[in-house]
């Protein structure tokens, strides 16, 4: 009992998390592309989709194990929220032997209130998982290099051999799922392991073993498919537009929060920051007014290495990236979200008398503020996400209407996600999914049946001569369908 009742707000807020998942809009969402390509790896029913530089493997182990027994959505979007859940408790667990409970559970509450992460936690995509990853390593870590914790708040400290190799573990389990991540996540770890001395060669090894096993499948499929990591490393920065300085990012960012799933190109215009966005540029100091509280209370080793991890995954996004992707800062928003709930249960903790039941009112309005805020916006990016990608079933439909039935080719615009949702395969000779040769592509139009789409391009050199098919989805995009010669297609509209 006394390893549970800390945990005790955590496990009520992952139990509401899960809960609000599987009665929200994006319960059962269709897929989007990029979950598209991890779950067509591991998938029995479609093609594996191209897997390009940047990705990583670790989503798909994830999923593999509803993804290889059944083609059902409504299974695979279940399982990910129960993990998701199960993700949250497991990542803040080591937390609750060093902080109040109540912190825990907060932090844990400020997180998933926020839209992205609500949003993301039934999908098949990392960036929810490296948090997790990314708050269990720096709570181990937190374990293990002196941090003391207040014996009338928490359960007993872990011992620091088991604290590292749990520590190993998170730190593996975050290079798995996205390497660059894990990079930024062990400098800040691995410098505090030096400065702060204590279990100094404990902490060294349980990150150095971490990283080694969790880029492991990553180094050995740069050798295979890529030549090798150096190789794969500049193929991941072309992908990604050139990975470099990029101080635009922030407003990059900005723009994106509320608006956006993807922005890509992102301009960094920003005429005003909307009522439910400002949250976000209130983040830094109310993390610095959360510190420096921990530090008057003597607290402030159990909170520096969440706030430095924190600080430096936000960076690497803000400052390092030329395009922007709120899920991309969710990790940074998990840690950040530790000194931010030390500081909201400190200010009632310090008030005293009639204050203290004002204090905990605002910071419970507070709460609830950003909760209805980040529910418009989920409700609204929901809702683009439903038609954009009912846009991909239409289109899909369309293609069979035409024929087009595995074994199958496709290429061109969203070629990917729609050749998942038809069971094609899909190709590219060009663009950051290329994978074949203009020749290898025509290999495939002679042996299967092949088609390639085109929303606002021109028809591809290849494709003259070809039959041109149009279709015209009920959001009133215009594609054209190019089909090779010889192809027995019986359009039935």
């Amino acid at each position: 009992m006394p390893a549970v009742r800390p945990a005790a707000p955590l496990v009520i807020v992952a139990v509401a998390y899960g809960a609000a998942q599987l009665v929200g809009a994006a319960a059962h969402m269709r897929l989007g592309w990029d979950e598209t390509v991890y779950v067509s790896q591991v998938s029995p029913h479609v093609p594996a989709a191209y897997f390009s530089a940047p990705r990583a493997r670790g989503i798909t182990l994830l999923a593999a194990p509803v993804v290889a027994v059944t083609s059902s959505l409504t299974a695979l979007r279940w399982y990910m929220a129960v993990l998701s859940s199960v993700g949250l408790v497991v990542a803040y667990w080591p937390w609750t032997r060093l902080l109040r409970p109540v912190t825990v559970g907060i932090a844990a509450l400020l997180l998933t209130s926020l839209w992205v992460v609500r949003f993301y936690g039934n999908e098949v995509m990392p960036n929810l998982y490296v948090a997790y990853g990314a708050v269990a390593a720096a709570g181990w870590f937190t374990h293990v290099a002196g941090a003391v914790p207040d014996p009338g708040d928490v359960a007993p400290r872990v011992s620091p051999r088991r604290a590292c190799a749990w520590l190993a573990v998170a730190v593996g389990c975050t290079a798995l799922l996205r390497p660059g991540d894990a990079v930024w996540l062990v400098l800040p770890l691995a410098a505090g392991a030096v400065v702060m001395g204590r279990h100094r060669i404990g902490l060294l090894i349980g990150i150095a073993l971490g990283m080694a096993g969790g880029l492991l499948p990553w180094a050995v499929e740069a050798y295979v498919r890529f030549g090798d990591p150096l190789r794969r490393l500049h193929d991941s920065s072309r992908v990604e537009g050139g990975l470099g300085w990029h101080p635009e990012g922030v407003a990059m960012n900005l723009r994106a929060l509320d608006k956006y799933v993807l922005c890509r190109p992102c301009g960094t215009t920003i005429s005003h920051v909307p009522t439910v966005a400002l949250w976000w540029p209130a983040i830094p100091p109310l993390v610095v007014a959360g510190l420096v509280l921990a530090a008057r209370q003597g607290r402030l080793r159990l909170l520096a290495p969440a706030a430095a991890c924190g600080a430096v995954l936000a960076a690497a996004y803000l400052l390092f990236v030329g395009y922007a992707a709120p899920r991309f800062l969710i990790p940074a928003y998990a840690l950040l979200a530790l000194p931010v709930a030390e500081l909201a249960v400190g200010l009632v903790v310090l008030t005293r008398g009639r204050w203290r039941g004002v204090t905990a009112g605002a910071v419970a309005t507070g709460l609830v503020l950003l909760a209805a805020g980040q529910q418009s916006v989920l409700r609204y990016m929901s809702g683009e996400e439903v038609r954009s990608r009912q846009d991909y079933s239409w289109l899909a439909s369309g293609l069979r209407d035409l024929g087009l039935h595995p074994p199958c080719t496709l290429s061109g615009d969203t070629a990917q996600p729609l050749a998942f949702y038809v069971g094609c395969r899909s190709v590219e000779v060009s663009g950051n999914n290329a994978s074949t040769t203009t020749a290898g592509l025509l290999r495939a139009a002679r042996t299967t049946r092949f088609a390639t789409l085109e929303l606002a391009g021109s028809r591809p050199r290849y494709a003259r001569g070809w039959r041109r098919y149009v279709l015209t989805t009920p959001a009133g995009e215009r594609w054209k369908i190019y089909v090779p010669p010889g192809t027995a297609y019986a359009p039935r509209g």
